[in-house]
């Protein structure tokens, strides 16, 4: 018997292999889907405010925001119609977005509101506020 008759319908089909292939990498996409590991939010009074996120790859992202060019930071809530989430923002001097705090992570409004008040305040005080959140702790507060 020839090995090309041997093979069922699926295993001839162009369709059956681009169908797999897709359905391979989606699944990939998932499982490496959260590729942030940790973000923080460092504020420091006088200075400024540094965002840094951390990602599975390694790779860390830092960017330093003056407190003088920061107008106002905000607390907003997104709303869709499967899932609704607060998000903390500035409003940056020059720029014609906002700029999120947390970018990928989706923090509960109890952890977003002392950093909010922290950076309300941020132009005067001796302190130094951080929060460091990774995706566990978002977990665990889910």
């Amino acid at each position: 018997m020839d090995y090309i008759s041997s093979l069922s319908w699926w295993d001839k089909s162009p369709f059956a292999l681009l169908w797999s292939l897709l359905l391979s990498s989606s699944l990939l996409k998932l499982g490496i889907g959260k590729s942030v590991v940790k973000e923080s939010v460092l504020i420091m009074p006088n200075f400024g405010v540094q965002l840094e996120t951390h990602y599975r790859s390694g790779r860390i992202s830092r960017h330093f925001v003056p407190v003088s060019k920061i107008l106002k930071p905000l607390l907003l809530e997104h709303v869709s119609p499967v899932t609704c989430y607060w998000v903390l923002s500035l409003i940056l001097l020059k720029e014609e977005e906002l700029t999120p705090v947390f970018k990928e992570l989706h923090l509960p409004l109890k952890m977003l509101v002392p950093i909010w008040k922290a950076l309300c305040g941020s132009g005067s005080g001796d302190n130094v506020f951080s929060l460091h959140s990774t995706v566990e702790d978002h977990e665990q507060s889910v």
